[in-house]
């Protein structure tokens, strides 16, 4: 039976709310104090040591300090259970490309189809390349959204809505509730080079530039949260591998056959009951997707890195950024999200420069964090707080192929899965990051497990942006 739908944001206490309409503060200016990854958990503490084990390709201490990045990312701010991780003190990509005595640019389409993804179609249809841009359902924004947050979306040429960034978390068109943060010295390297500006980028490709060099310390994360209701359960589809490594058809979290339930209070571990999730989605042809029910087994909260959102971080929080988290539970349970919900991470990117060819990792959620080739080479960190052993791992820090010409596959099931076929690799995708005769596939580039390097032949004529998408794709 489906849960009945609360009142939409307007919920809180006529205190806060009068708070709110008080407060001049923007979301960024109450932005905690930055922390940048300690050097407890070895950033930038064995560069030398990561370029020898790239060339060695010693799985070992390239995943131990996968590992180790992993766990420092996620570290509390503070002593309080209740804590953000450090990624809470960083400035995200929204700031990051604001345009100067402008206001900050918003996307055109949703972030589920990024720039990067938009293939050169006709030269692709005369070679035997996979077509990366899987047929995504559509996730039009609910009504009850448009309403209560008219400053958090735009209406589209089309008519249609889109949901805008906010200054914590930014757009990603789906369930998906994602934040784009980067370590000081990126942001500061995007802002002073003014490489927000496409005409900072046209000019160095005009000036035959091949590559724009980022800073040894520029770190850029991607960190996706799902909504959990702070009664009752609420429905999370798991990775099982059910997609074989050759089906190039759309595989996201929609179509997974396993589904558990998260219990904020923890009591009902291990139980069973039955779920009901995807309210208001609709095929990639446009037909209602009808809500999902499933049988799902019960997962307490403490399983994930979780923050429960409180009064306070309401406050914080701009139009958009609200609006982000009510079309995700509207589009999940069909209930509005508010203070007292949760929000848990389910997959996160980290990339750092820490060597020239960049450290690459991305880990996702698992009920069984324990079993399979992804979870190998997990240190002891007695002193990590929070489940960070809880999540499986993939890396993509060697770039020379296999024993069949190919880099290995490496790949987010709730990142990619959304995106690009089972076989591709994070490597194969940021060398690729630029302007010019560059994009995601071209004729000349099409391979999605091709060893491609900064150096090859194929991205002649292109301004490379060293392993980085975001440059790219949000300059304007």
């Amino acid at each position: 039976m489906a849960r009945p739908v609360r009142m939409l944001g307007n919920a809180l206490p006529v205190l806060l709310v009068l708070m709110l309409t008080q407060s001049t503060a923007s979301g960024q200016e109450k932005r905690p104090a930055y922390e940048p990854i300690s050097a407890l958990y070895q950033y930038l503490q064995e560069n030398e040591k990561l370029e020898v084990a790239v060339r060695k390709k010693d799985r070992e201490v390239i995943r131990n300090h996968a590992w180790n990045l992993w766990a420092g990312m996620m570290q509390p701010l503070s002593a309080n259970d209740n804590s953000w991780p450090i990624w809470f003190s960083w400035q995200t990509t929204h700031q990051a490309f604001a345009q100067d005595a402008a206001p900050v640019p918003q996307m055109k389409t949703p972030r589920r189809i990024p720039s990067k993804a938009n293939l050169l179609a006709a030269e692709i249809a005369k070679g035997k390349a996979v077509n990366v841009n899987t047929p995504q359902p559509q996730y039009p924004v609910p009504d009850d959204v448009i309403k209560a947050y008219p400053d958090g979306v735009k209406k589209n040429d089309d008519g249609s809505y889109s949901v805008r960034d906010g200054d914590y978390f930014v757009s990603n068109g789906d369930i998906l509730i994602a934040v784009e943060s980067l370590s000081q010295e990126a942001f500061d390297d995007i802002r002073n080079r003014k490489l927000y500006l496409q005409s900072t980028l046209q000019d160095k490709l005009e000036a035959g530039e091949k590559m724009i060099e980022l800073p040894r310390e520029y770190v850029s994360t991607k960190l996706m949260y799902w909504p959990v209701k702070a009664d009752g359960v609420t429905p999370l589809p798991v990775w099982t591998e059910n997609f074989p490594d050759f089906y190039t058809g759309y595989a996201g979290y929609e179509l997974w056959n396993s589904v558990v339930a998260v219990d904020p209070t923890g009591q009902e571990e291990g139980a069973w009951t039955e779920v009901e999730y995807l309210y208001g989605v609709k095929t990639n042809e446009g037909a209602d997707i009808p809500p999902q029910r499933k049988r799902a087994n019960v997962v307490s909260i403490e399983r994930f890195y979780h923050h429960k959102v409180t009064d306070e971080d309401w406050l914080m929080f701009t139009e958009a950024d609200k609006a982000i988290l009510n079309a995700s539970s509207f589009w999940l349970y069909n209930e509005a999200f508010a203070p007292g919900d949760y929000i848990v991470t389910v997959a996160s990117h980290i990339n750092t420069k820490e060597i020239d060819s960049w450290t690459l990792q991305s880990v996702w959620w698992s009920r069984t964090p324990d079993l399979g080739p992804y979870a190998q080479n997990r240190p002891q960190l007695a002193e990590a707080k929070g489940p960070w052993d809880h999540y499986l791992m993939t890396d993509a820090y060697i770039d020379t192929p296999d024993a069949q010409g190919k880099l290995e596959k490496a790949v987010n099931p709730y990142i990619e899965g959304v995106t690009h076929p089972i076989a591709t690799s994070c490597r194969n995708c940021h060398v690729r990051g630029g302007i010019g005769s560059t994009g995601y596939q071209t004729a000349q580039c099409s391979g999605l497990l091709s060893p491609l390097t900064p150096e090859s032949a194929c991205f002649d004529g292109a301004l490379l942006t060293d392993y980085t998408w975001i440059i790219p794709d949000r300059a304007k």
